[in-house]
């Protein structure tokens, strides 16, 4: 019976990994039109113009395990829209900003960027959790 290797070799590196995820979340943010401002609430920082335009440039995120899970919210919340709106990519698109009675006549977006900064990370998992009881239902 075969072995699995699990050497350093076979492990993807985490700067790749958290490189091809800058490169996913700064493509996704674009098809979603987030502003920097939804931009900063997502990755859990300051709203600067000047450093978020820098790392979409470069597609970088913040080299900071946070950072990184919160970039893997929004790259699950999109698969979870995929694969449920698999032929309608507007609505994949647009469903982060449109009003929904399941966050209280708020967008998911709303829900993310509201009350303290530093708990949107829960509520961006909240978001997640929900499109992955969703999808498999």
């Amino acid at each position: 019976m075969a072995r699995h290797s699990h050497s350093p070799s076979s492990r993807v590196a985490p700067e790749k990994v958290r490189e091809a995820l800058g490169r996913a979340f700064w493509k996704i943010a674009g098809k979603y039109g987030l502003s920097r401002t939804e931009q900063a609430a997502i990755l859990g920082i300051k709203a600067n113009n000047q450093r978020l335009g820098s790392m979409e440039e470069n597609g970088e995120i913040p080299d900071d395990p946070d950072k990184v899970l919160r970039a893997s919210h929004l790259v699950g919340i999109h698969k979870s829209l995929r694969v449920m709106f698999p032929q309608n990519r507007e609505v994949v698109y647009h469903w982060l900003k449109t009003k929904r009675e399941l966050f209280k006549g708020k967008s998911a977006m709303e829900y993310i960027m509201e009350g303290d900064p530093s708990a949107s990370i829960m509520r961006l998992y909240s978001v997640r959790r929900l499109l992955d009881q969703l999808r498999v239902a």
